[in-house]
Protein backbone atom coordinates (compact mmCIF):
# COMPACT_ATOMS: atom_id res chain seq x y z
CA UNK A 1 0.00 0.00 0.00
CA UNK A 2 1.24 3.61 -0.90
CA UNK A 3 1.91 5.99 2.01
CA UNK A 4 -0.68 8.50 0.25
CA UNK A 5 -3.13 5.91 1.08
CA UNK A 6 -1.99 5.19 4.56
CA UNK A 7 -2.15 8.39 5.56
CA UNK A 8 -5.55 9.00 3.90
CA UNK A 9 -6.55 5.93 6.40
CA UNK A 10 -5.30 7.14 9.15
CA UNK A 11 -7.19 10.50 8.59
CA UNK A 12 -10.18 8.65 7.52
CA UNK A 13 -10.03 6.63 11.00
CA UNK A 14 -9.87 10.03 13.12
CA UNK A 15 -12.49 11.74 11.05
CA UNK A 16 -14.87 8.89 11.85
CA UNK A 17 -13.89 9.10 15.78
CA UNK A 18 -14.69 12.65 15.54
CA UNK A 19 -18.11 12.46 13.83
CA UNK A 20 -18.45 9.55 16.27
CA UNK A 21 -17.55 11.84 19.66
CA UNK A 22 -19.95 14.27 17.80
CA UNK A 23 -22.98 12.63 17.12
CA UNK A 24 -22.50 11.06 20.72
CA UNK A 25 -21.81 14.48 22.07
CA UNK A 26 -25.01 15.68 20.39
CA UNK A 27 -27.24 13.35 21.65
CA UNK A 28 -26.25 13.62 25.07
CA UNK A 29 -26.33 17.36 24.83
CA UNK A 30 -30.14 16.91 23.31
CA UNK A 31 -30.76 14.66 26.68
CA UNK A 32 -29.40 17.50 28.69
CA UNK A 33 -31.71 19.98 27.20
CA UNK A 34 -34.25 17.88 27.65
CA UNK A 35 -33.59 18.02 31.11
CA UNK A 36 -33.27 21.12 31.78
CA UNK A 37 -36.03 22.42 29.82
CA UNK A 38 -38.11 19.73 31.68
CA UNK A 39 -36.36 21.73 35.11
CA UNK A 40 -37.26 24.92 34.53
CA UNK A 41 -40.83 24.64 33.50
CA UNK A 42 -41.08 22.38 37.08
CA UNK A 43 -39.88 25.96 38.07
CA UNK A 44 -41.97 27.92 36.50
CA UNK A 45 -44.92 25.63 37.41
CA UNK A 46 -44.20 25.87 41.05
CA UNK A 47 -43.12 29.27 41.08
CA UNK A 48 -46.72 30.04 39.77
CA UNK A 49 -48.61 27.81 41.94
CA UNK A 50 -46.53 29.99 44.74
CA UNK A 51 -48.19 33.45 42.82
CA UNK A 52 -51.39 31.84 42.92
CA UNK A 53 -51.79 31.00 46.50
CA UNK A 54 -50.43 34.33 47.53
CA UNK A 55 -52.91 36.44 45.11
CA UNK A 56 -55.78 33.61 46.80
CA UNK A 57 -54.76 35.23 50.13
CA UNK A 58 -54.90 38.27 49.23
CA UNK A 59 -58.13 38.39 47.75
CA UNK A 60 -59.55 36.36 51.04
CA UNK A 61 -58.13 39.75 53.24
CA UNK A 62 -59.64 41.98 50.83
CA UNK A 63 -63.42 40.11 51.25
CA UNK A 64 -62.48 39.90 54.93
CA UNK A 65 -62.20 43.70 55.55
CA UNK A 66 -64.97 44.75 52.98
CA UNK A 67 -67.17 42.38 55.19
CA UNK A 68 -65.86 44.09 58.28
CA UNK A 69 -66.14 47.55 57.01
CA UNK A 70 -62.35 47.77 56.82
CA UNK A 71 -60.75 50.97 54.67
CA UNK A 72 -60.57 48.77 51.20
CA UNK A 73 -60.70 49.30 47.61
CA UNK A 74 -63.66 48.58 45.42
CA UNK A 75 -61.66 47.70 42.49
CA UNK A 76 -58.84 45.12 44.31
CA UNK A 77 -61.30 42.37 44.33
CA UNK A 78 -61.85 42.03 40.46
CA UNK A 79 -58.13 42.93 39.92
CA UNK A 80 -57.02 39.90 42.33
CA UNK A 81 -59.33 38.02 40.85
CA UNK A 82 -57.91 38.32 37.14
CA UNK A 83 -54.72 38.12 38.21
CA UNK A 84 -55.52 34.28 39.70
CA UNK A 85 -57.42 33.65 36.37
CA UNK A 86 -54.59 35.28 34.63
CA UNK A 87 -52.13 33.09 36.45
CA UNK A 88 -54.09 29.90 35.91
CA UNK A 89 -53.86 30.38 32.57
CA UNK A 90 -50.31 30.55 32.39
CA UNK A 91 -50.26 27.38 34.55
CA UNK A 92 -52.35 25.68 32.33
CA UNK A 93 -50.17 26.24 29.01
CA UNK A 94 -46.63 24.97 31.29
CA UNK A 95 -48.95 22.30 32.39
CA UNK A 96 -49.30 21.20 28.35
CA UNK A 97 -45.70 22.05 27.72
CA UNK A 98 -44.92 19.79 30.81
CA UNK A 99 -46.88 16.88 29.64
CA UNK A 100 -45.58 17.23 26.00
CA UNK A 101 -42.01 17.39 27.95
CA UNK A 102 -42.91 14.08 29.98
CA UNK A 103 -44.48 12.29 26.94
CA UNK A 104 -48.32 11.34 26.64
CA UNK A 105 -47.21 7.65 26.53
CA UNK A 106 -45.89 7.72 29.57
CA UNK A 107 -49.30 8.23 31.31
CA UNK A 108 -47.58 10.93 34.16
CA UNK A 109 -49.84 10.86 37.01
CA UNK A 110 -48.74 13.54 38.22
CA UNK A 111 -49.62 15.43 35.08
CA UNK A 112 -53.08 14.45 35.32
CA UNK A 113 -53.55 15.70 39.28
CA UNK A 114 -52.00 18.95 38.01
CA UNK A 115 -54.60 19.02 35.32
CA UNK A 116 -57.65 18.24 37.74
CA UNK A 117 -56.44 20.60 40.17
CA UNK A 118 -55.73 23.46 37.27
CA UNK A 119 -59.19 22.81 36.37
CA UNK A 120 -60.94 23.23 39.90
CA UNK A 121 -58.81 26.15 40.22
CA UNK A 122 -59.71 27.70 37.47
CA UNK A 123 -64.14 26.83 38.23
CA UNK A 124 -63.54 28.20 41.68
CA UNK A 125 -61.88 31.94 40.38
CA UNK A 126 -64.92 31.58 38.04
CA UNK A 127 -67.59 31.36 40.94
CA UNK A 128 -65.21 34.53 42.93
CA UNK A 129 -66.70 36.58 40.49
CA UNK A 130 -70.62 36.95 41.57
CA UNK A 131 -69.32 36.37 45.57
CA UNK A 132 -66.33 39.63 44.77
CA UNK A 133 -69.56 41.61 42.66
CA UNK A 134 -72.20 41.02 45.66
CA UNK A 135 -69.71 42.17 48.15
CA UNK A 136 -69.37 45.36 46.64
CA UNK A 137 -72.95 46.17 46.11
CA UNK A 138 -73.87 45.87 49.52
CA UNK A 139 -71.18 46.78 51.28
CA UNK A 140 -70.32 45.72 55.00
CA UNK A 141 -72.62 43.15 56.54
CA UNK A 142 -74.81 43.40 59.70
CA UNK A 143 -74.52 39.05 59.90
CA UNK A 144 -70.06 38.64 59.13
CA UNK A 145 -69.73 35.34 60.09
CA UNK A 146 -72.66 34.20 58.07
CA UNK A 147 -71.27 36.15 54.89
CA UNK A 148 -67.85 35.15 55.12
CA UNK A 149 -69.15 31.20 55.48
CA UNK A 150 -70.84 31.70 52.56
CA UNK A 151 -66.87 33.39 50.98
CA UNK A 152 -65.27 30.48 52.77
CA UNK A 153 -67.97 27.87 50.73
CA UNK A 154 -66.67 29.74 47.24
CA UNK A 155 -63.09 29.85 47.87
CA UNK A 156 -62.35 26.51 49.50
CA UNK A 157 -64.61 24.03 48.30
CA UNK A 158 -65.19 23.07 44.50
CA UNK A 159 -66.43 19.77 43.09
CA UNK A 160 -66.95 18.34 46.74
CA UNK A 161 -63.12 18.88 47.37
CA UNK A 162 -61.11 21.25 49.37
CA UNK A 163 -59.22 23.85 47.32
CA UNK A 164 -56.99 24.40 49.77
CA UNK A 165 -55.59 20.75 50.28
CA UNK A 166 -55.70 20.53 46.55
CA UNK A 167 -53.18 23.90 46.12
CA UNK A 168 -50.87 23.15 48.77
CA UNK A 169 -50.70 19.29 47.54
CA UNK A 170 -50.28 21.11 43.61
CA UNK A 171 -47.28 23.21 45.22
CA UNK A 172 -45.81 19.81 47.37
CA UNK A 173 -45.87 18.12 44.22
CA UNK A 174 -44.41 20.52 41.70
CA UNK A 175 -41.41 21.50 44.76
CA UNK A 176 -40.75 17.52 44.66
CA UNK A 177 -40.70 17.32 40.46
CA UNK A 178 -38.68 20.82 40.20
CA UNK A 179 -36.18 18.70 42.36
CA UNK A 180 -36.30 15.54 40.36
CA UNK A 181 -35.73 17.52 36.98
CA UNK A 182 -32.67 19.45 38.65
CA UNK A 183 -31.35 16.05 39.74
CA UNK A 184 -31.15 14.50 36.07
CA UNK A 185 -30.40 17.48 34.36
CA UNK A 186 -27.17 16.78 36.36
CA UNK A 187 -26.91 13.31 36.14
CA UNK A 188 -27.09 14.15 32.11
CA UNK A 189 -24.57 16.99 32.28
CA UNK A 190 -22.47 14.91 34.27
CA UNK A 191 -22.66 12.14 31.70
CA UNK A 192 -22.07 14.96 28.28
CA UNK A 193 -18.77 15.67 30.74
CA UNK A 194 -17.62 11.89 31.45
CA UNK A 195 -18.45 11.25 27.50
CA UNK A 196 -16.45 14.14 26.43
CA UNK A 197 -13.25 13.37 28.42
CA UNK A 198 -13.51 9.40 27.05
CA UNK A 199 -13.67 11.00 23.58
CA UNK A 200 -10.79 13.10 24.05
CA UNK A 201 -8.90 10.76 25.65
CA UNK A 202 -9.61 7.89 22.90
CA UNK A 203 -9.09 10.60 20.06
CA UNK A 204 -5.52 11.56 21.61
CA UNK A 205 -4.21 8.01 22.29
CA UNK A 206 -5.09 7.27 18.23
CA UNK A 207 -3.38 10.56 17.44
CA UNK A 208 -0.63 9.95 19.45
CA UNK A 209 -0.18 6.22 18.01
CA UNK A 210 -0.50 7.23 14.26
CA UNK A 211 1.86 10.19 15.28
CA UNK A 212 4.67 7.10 16.18
CA UNK A 213 3.51 4.93 12.95
CA UNK A 214 4.27 7.73 10.88
CA UNK A 215 7.19 9.07 12.61
CA UNK A 216 8.44 5.81 12.47
CA UNK A 217 7.63 5.16 8.90
CA UNK A 218 9.22 8.79 7.63
CA UNK A 219 12.53 8.13 9.57
CA UNK A 220 14.16 5.83 7.00
CA UNK A 221 13.18 7.66 3.78
CA UNK A 222 13.82 10.91 4.81
CA UNK A 223 17.40 10.17 6.42
CA UNK A 224 18.27 8.65 2.86
CA UNK A 225 17.09 11.64 0.85
CA UNK A 226 18.86 14.13 3.40
CA UNK A 227 22.15 11.99 2.98
CA UNK A 228 21.54 12.21 -0.85
CA UNK A 229 20.55 16.03 -1.03
CA UNK A 230 24.26 16.15 0.90
CA UNK A 231 26.53 14.57 -1.23
CA UNK A 232 24.43 16.33 -4.21
CA UNK A 233 24.72 19.59 -2.28
CA UNK A 234 29.33 18.76 -2.33
CA UNK A 235 28.92 17.63 -6.18
CA UNK A 236 28.70 14.09 -6.10
CA UNK A 237 26.10 12.97 -8.55
CA UNK A 238 27.18 9.33 -8.96
CA UNK A 239 25.33 9.00 -5.20
CA UNK A 240 22.03 7.49 -5.76
CA UNK A 241 19.48 7.35 -2.96
CA UNK A 242 18.69 3.55 -2.57
CA UNK A 243 15.15 2.53 -3.68
CA UNK A 244 13.47 0.05 -1.41
CA UNK A 245 9.23 -0.50 -1.87
CA UNK A 246 6.38 1.16 -4.41
CA UNK A 247 5.21 4.02 -2.07
CA UNK A 248 5.97 7.34 -2.96
CA UNK A 249 9.34 7.81 -1.47
CA UNK A 250 10.64 4.96 -3.60
CA UNK A 251 9.14 7.22 -6.82
CA UNK A 252 10.78 10.16 -5.33
CA UNK A 253 14.21 8.82 -5.03
CA UNK A 254 13.66 7.10 -8.09
CA UNK A 255 13.08 10.43 -9.95
CA UNK A 256 16.22 12.62 -7.77
CA UNK A 257 18.32 9.55 -8.98
CA UNK A 258 17.19 10.13 -12.83
CA UNK A 259 18.00 13.69 -12.39
CA UNK A 260 21.20 12.94 -10.84
CA UNK A 261 22.45 10.83 -13.64
CA UNK A 262 20.64 13.62 -16.26
CA UNK A 263 22.96 16.46 -14.48
CA UNK A 264 25.72 14.45 -14.78
CA UNK A 265 25.25 14.17 -18.61
CA UNK A 266 24.51 17.94 -18.40
CA UNK A 267 27.96 18.45 -16.91
CA UNK A 268 29.34 17.16 -19.95
CA UNK A 269 27.87 18.75 -22.34
CA UNK A 270 28.66 22.14 -19.56
CA UNK A 271 32.01 22.67 -21.52
CA UNK A 272 30.32 22.34 -25.10
CA UNK A 273 27.62 24.80 -24.04
CA UNK A 274 30.69 27.39 -22.88
CA UNK A 275 32.56 27.55 -25.91
CA UNK A 276 29.25 27.98 -27.81
CA UNK A 277 29.24 31.03 -25.80
CA UNK A 278 31.91 32.20 -25.92
CA UNK A 279 31.85 31.84 -29.78
CA UNK A 280 28.22 34.14 -29.55
CA UNK A 281 29.76 36.74 -27.46
CA UNK A 282 32.69 36.73 -29.43
CA UNK A 283 29.91 37.23 -32.56
CA UNK A 284 27.90 39.85 -30.64
CA UNK A 285 30.76 41.58 -29.63
CA UNK A 286 31.70 41.89 -33.43
CA UNK A 287 27.74 42.95 -33.87
CA UNK A 288 28.04 45.62 -31.33
CA UNK A 289 31.51 47.23 -32.63
CA UNK A 290 29.86 47.91 -35.93
CA UNK A 291 27.12 49.33 -34.25
CA UNK A 292 29.03 51.47 -32.13
CA UNK A 293 30.54 52.53 -35.56
CA UNK A 294 27.43 53.18 -36.85
CA UNK A 295 26.59 55.80 -33.54
CA UNK A 296 29.76 57.29 -34.97
CA UNK A 297 28.74 57.91 -38.09
CA UNK A 298 25.70 59.13 -37.04
CA UNK A 299 27.53 60.98 -34.37
CA UNK A 300 29.55 62.80 -37.43
CA UNK A 301 26.36 63.07 -39.76
CA UNK A 302 24.81 65.40 -36.31
CA UNK A 303 28.11 67.42 -36.46
CA UNK A 304 27.97 67.67 -40.47
CA UNK A 305 24.26 68.49 -40.14
CA UNK A 306 25.01 71.37 -37.30
CA UNK A 307 27.82 72.99 -39.70
CA UNK A 308 25.35 72.72 -42.52
CA UNK A 309 22.77 74.43 -40.62
CA UNK A 310 25.07 76.93 -39.91
CA UNK A 311 26.43 77.34 -43.15
CA UNK A 312 22.94 77.48 -44.50
CA UNK A 313 21.42 79.98 -41.71
CA UNK A 314 24.66 82.09 -42.56
CA UNK A 315 24.82 82.53 -45.49
CA UNK A 316 21.23 84.04 -46.45
CA UNK A 317 21.37 86.50 -43.23
CA UNK A 318 25.25 87.66 -44.25
CA UNK A 319 23.29 88.14 -47.83
CA UNK A 320 20.28 89.75 -45.94
CA UNK A 321 22.40 92.17 -43.72
CA UNK A 322 25.16 93.12 -46.87
CA UNK A 323 22.32 93.99 -48.84
CA UNK A 324 21.03 96.09 -46.27
CA UNK A 325 23.91 97.65 -45.06
CA UNK A 326 25.04 98.39 -49.11
CA UNK A 327 21.92 100.15 -49.81
CA UNK A 328 21.86 102.15 -46.85
CA UNK A 329 25.07 103.56 -47.84
CA UNK A 330 25.22 107.07 -50.33
CA UNK A 331 22.19 107.97 -52.15
CA UNK A 332 20.71 104.87 -54.19
CA UNK A 333 18.31 105.21 -57.40
CA UNK A 334 14.99 103.61 -56.58
CA UNK A 335 16.10 100.42 -59.45
CA UNK A 336 18.55 100.05 -56.96
CA UNK A 337 16.60 99.99 -54.06
CA UNK A 338 13.94 97.38 -55.65
CA UNK A 339 16.83 95.51 -56.39
CA UNK A 340 18.45 95.02 -52.99
CA UNK A 341 15.15 94.74 -51.59
CA UNK A 342 14.79 91.98 -54.16
CA UNK A 343 18.06 90.01 -53.26
CA UNK A 344 16.90 90.39 -49.18
CA UNK A 345 13.56 88.81 -50.02
CA UNK A 346 14.71 86.07 -51.92
CA UNK A 347 17.74 85.34 -49.13
CA UNK A 348 14.73 85.43 -46.87
CA UNK A 349 12.78 83.26 -48.70
CA UNK A 350 15.21 80.72 -48.55
CA UNK A 351 16.10 80.85 -44.84
CA UNK A 352 12.41 80.56 -44.29
CA UNK A 353 12.33 77.66 -46.63
CA UNK A 354 15.37 76.04 -44.46
CA UNK A 355 13.58 77.03 -41.54
CA UNK A 356 10.36 75.50 -42.30
CA UNK A 357 12.54 72.04 -42.93
CA UNK A 358 14.01 71.73 -39.54
CA UNK A 359 10.60 72.87 -37.67
CA UNK A 360 8.80 70.04 -40.06
CA UNK A 361 11.27 67.36 -38.67
CA UNK A 362 10.83 68.24 -35.01
CA UNK A 363 7.26 67.78 -35.42
CA UNK A 364 7.37 64.73 -36.86
CA UNK A 365 9.26 63.17 -34.12
CA UNK A 366 6.88 64.76 -31.56
CA UNK A 367 3.96 63.05 -33.97
CA UNK A 368 2.11 66.74 -33.42
CA UNK A 369 2.25 67.40 -36.76
CA UNK A 370 -1.53 68.63 -37.57
CA UNK A 371 -3.50 66.90 -40.52
CA UNK A 372 -6.61 68.91 -42.29
CA UNK A 373 -7.85 65.86 -43.55
CA UNK A 374 -10.04 65.66 -46.81
CA UNK A 375 -11.60 63.44 -49.13
CA UNK A 376 -10.24 65.22 -52.44
CA UNK A 377 -8.78 63.92 -56.07
CA UNK A 378 -5.32 64.34 -55.66
CA UNK A 379 -4.52 64.82 -58.99
CA UNK A 380 -5.11 69.00 -57.98
CA UNK A 381 -2.27 68.47 -55.60
CA UNK A 382 -0.22 67.34 -58.33
CA UNK A 383 -1.13 70.21 -60.95
CA UNK A 384 -0.28 72.99 -57.78
CA UNK A 385 3.33 71.32 -57.25
CA UNK A 386 3.93 71.09 -60.48
CA UNK A 387 3.37 74.60 -61.17
CA UNK A 388 5.54 75.76 -57.87
CA UNK A 389 8.71 73.80 -59.45
CA UNK A 390 8.12 75.28 -62.68
CA UNK A 391 10.16 77.83 -61.88
CA UNK A 392 13.14 76.21 -61.06
CA UNK A 393 13.07 73.76 -63.39
CA UNK A 394 13.41 76.31 -66.45
CA UNK A 395 15.95 78.22 -64.42
CA UNK A 396 18.51 74.49 -64.51
CA UNK A 397 17.34 73.90 -67.47
CA UNK A 398 15.28 70.69 -67.07
CA UNK A 399 12.49 69.39 -68.84
CA UNK A 400 9.14 68.31 -67.36
CA UNK A 401 7.58 65.27 -69.06
CA UNK A 402 3.78 64.77 -67.20
CA UNK A 403 1.52 62.10 -67.72
CA UNK A 404 -1.76 62.07 -65.61
CA UNK A 405 -4.39 59.28 -65.75
CA UNK A 406 -7.67 60.30 -66.14
CA UNK A 407 -9.60 58.39 -63.29
CA UNK A 408 -10.50 59.89 -60.20
CA UNK A 409 -8.07 59.46 -57.24
CA UNK A 410 -9.64 60.51 -54.23
CA UNK A 411 -8.54 59.50 -51.00
CA UNK A 412 -8.41 61.02 -47.50
CA UNK A 413 -5.70 63.71 -47.25
CA UNK A 414 -4.15 66.88 -46.42
CA UNK A 415 -4.20 68.46 -49.63
CA UNK A 416 -1.52 70.80 -48.10
CA UNK A 417 1.05 68.21 -47.39
CA UNK A 418 0.23 65.83 -50.01
CA UNK A 419 1.19 69.14 -52.35
CA UNK A 420 4.39 69.46 -49.94
CA UNK A 421 5.48 65.93 -50.66
CA UNK A 422 5.21 66.27 -54.66
CA UNK A 423 7.03 69.53 -54.29
CA UNK A 424 10.04 68.11 -52.73
CA UNK A 425 10.55 64.84 -54.49
CA UNK A 426 9.92 67.00 -57.74
CA UNK A 427 12.28 69.33 -56.14
CA UNK A 428 14.84 67.02 -55.54
CA UNK A 429 14.77 65.55 -59.10
CA UNK A 430 15.35 68.74 -60.91
CA UNK A 431 18.00 69.80 -58.29
CA UNK A 432 19.73 66.31 -59.46
CA UNK A 433 19.56 66.33 -62.69
CA UNK A 434 21.90 67.67 -65.33
CA UNK A 435 21.12 70.34 -67.33
CA UNK A 436 19.52 69.71 -70.17
CA UNK A 437 17.69 66.49 -68.53
CA UNK A 438 14.41 65.59 -68.87
CA UNK A 439 12.18 64.63 -65.23
CA UNK A 440 9.41 62.57 -65.85
CA UNK A 441 6.35 62.60 -63.89
CA UNK A 442 3.55 59.60 -64.09
CA UNK A 443 0.18 59.36 -62.09
CA UNK A 444 -2.22 56.39 -62.53
CA UNK A 445 -4.58 54.28 -60.39
CA UNK A 446 -3.52 50.66 -59.81
CA UNK A 447 -6.26 48.28 -59.39
CA UNK A 448 -4.54 45.11 -58.48
CA UNK A 449 -7.13 41.88 -58.36
CA UNK A 450 -9.52 42.22 -55.42
CA UNK A 451 -7.45 44.21 -53.89
CA UNK A 452 -8.24 48.64 -53.06
CA UNK A 453 -7.15 50.55 -56.23
CA UNK A 454 -4.31 52.73 -55.31
CA UNK A 455 -2.99 56.26 -56.74
CA UNK A 456 0.49 55.96 -58.00
CA UNK A 457 3.02 58.62 -58.99
CA UNK A 458 6.08 58.18 -60.35
CA UNK A 459 8.72 60.43 -60.57
CA UNK A 460 12.55 59.76 -62.68
CA UNK A 461 15.03 61.50 -63.54
CA UNK A 462 18.09 61.28 -65.69
CA UNK A 463 20.27 62.88 -62.90
CA UNK A 464 23.74 62.13 -61.04
CA UNK A 465 21.73 58.82 -59.10
CA UNK A 466 22.71 57.02 -56.24
CA UNK A 467 25.66 54.63 -55.11
CA UNK A 468 23.89 50.69 -53.93
CA UNK A 469 25.38 51.13 -50.93
CA UNK A 470 23.37 54.67 -49.92
CA UNK A 471 19.94 53.64 -51.43
CA UNK A 472 18.79 52.21 -47.93
CA UNK A 473 20.44 55.20 -46.05
CA UNK A 474 19.48 58.71 -48.56
CA UNK A 475 16.09 58.00 -45.92
CA UNK A 476 17.54 58.67 -43.35
CA UNK A 477 17.53 62.80 -41.98
CA UNK A 478 20.99 64.75 -42.46
CA UNK A 479 22.59 61.81 -44.73
CA UNK A 480 23.17 62.59 -48.09
CA UNK A 481 25.72 60.38 -50.31
CA UNK A 482 28.98 62.12 -51.35
CA UNK A 483 28.19 62.54 -55.10
CA UNK A 484 25.03 64.49 -54.10
CA UNK A 485 27.15 66.87 -51.81
CA UNK A 486 29.78 67.27 -54.63
CA UNK A 487 26.64 68.59 -57.30
CA UNK A 488 24.92 70.39 -54.17
CA UNK A 489 27.28 71.84 -51.65
CA UNK A 490 24.09 73.63 -50.38
CA UNK A 491 21.73 70.86 -49.24
CA UNK A 492 20.68 69.82 -45.73
CA UNK A 493 19.72 65.86 -46.57
CA UNK A 494 15.96 66.28 -44.70
CA UNK A 495 14.19 66.33 -48.30
CA UNK A 496 13.01 62.65 -48.01
CA UNK A 497 13.13 62.40 -44.90
CA UNK A 498 10.19 64.84 -44.30
CA UNK A 499 8.43 63.26 -47.74
CA UNK A 500 8.65 59.92 -45.90
CA UNK A 501 7.19 61.37 -42.49
CA UNK A 502 4.34 63.36 -44.50
CA UNK A 503 3.52 60.44 -46.58
CA UNK A 504 3.66 57.06 -43.69
CA UNK A 505 1.20 59.88 -41.31
CA UNK A 506 -1.41 59.86 -43.99
CA UNK A 507 -1.28 56.14 -44.76
CA UNK A 508 1.57 56.40 -48.05
CA UNK A 509 4.70 54.91 -49.06
CA UNK A 510 7.59 56.08 -50.37
CA UNK A 511 9.61 53.75 -52.68
CA UNK A 512 12.95 54.37 -54.69
CA UNK A 513 15.57 52.69 -56.96
CA UNK A 514 18.42 54.37 -58.24
CA UNK A 515 21.30 53.82 -60.36
CA UNK A 516 24.25 55.81 -59.98
CA UNK A 517 25.33 58.03 -62.63
CA UNK A 518 22.19 57.13 -64.74
CA UNK A 519 19.15 58.90 -62.67
CA UNK A 520 16.60 58.00 -59.43
CA UNK A 521 12.98 56.71 -59.47
CA UNK A 522 10.78 57.57 -56.89
CA UNK A 523 7.15 56.13 -56.74
CA UNK A 524 4.69 57.34 -54.45
CA UNK A 525 1.72 55.24 -53.67
CA UNK A 526 -1.56 55.76 -51.71
CA UNK A 527 -4.65 53.66 -50.77
CA UNK A 528 -8.00 55.62 -52.50
CA UNK A 529 -10.92 55.66 -50.51
CA UNK A 530 -13.21 52.77 -51.38
CA UNK A 531 -16.61 55.02 -50.26
CA UNK A 532 -15.40 58.29 -51.28
CA UNK A 533 -13.99 57.42 -55.09
CA UNK A 534 -16.19 59.50 -56.66
CA UNK A 535 -16.49 62.27 -54.40
CA UNK A 536 -14.15 64.96 -55.27
CA UNK A 537 -14.85 66.98 -52.03
CA UNK A 538 -15.34 66.27 -48.33
CA UNK A 539 -15.39 67.90 -44.93
CA UNK A 540 -11.97 68.90 -43.28
CA UNK A 541 -11.05 66.47 -40.29
CA UNK A 542 -8.19 67.15 -37.61
CA UNK A 543 -5.57 64.39 -37.26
Amino acid sequence: MSFGARLLGAFTAVAVLVLAQGGLSWWVAEKAELQVVRGRVAGDLQSGFLTLSATKQRLRAWSLRALIGAEHERNDGEALRSSMADTITRLQGLSREANRLTGAARGNTDDARRDDALRLLAASVVALKPAIETINQRGSSADVLTAWAALEAVFDRGAGRDLREVLNESIRTETELLASRRADADRALAALKLQSLLMTLLLSLCALGLAGYFARALRRPLSEMMRGALAFQQGDLRHRIPVSGRDEFASFAGSINRMAAELSERREQEAKIRAELESLVADRTIELEAALDGLRQSEHRRRQLLGDISHELRTPTTAIRGEAEIALRGSKTEADYRGALARVGQAAQQLAALIDDLIMMARSDGETLALDLQVRDVRMCLEEALVNVTATAAQRDIGLAVTTADDPAAFRHDPVRIQQIITLLLDNAIRYSHPGSTVTVASAVLREGAKAPVWQLVIADEGIGIAPEDVQMVFERTYRASNARSHRPEGTGLGLAIARALAQRQGGQIALASELGRGTTVSLRFPLEASGRHAPHDEGQRA
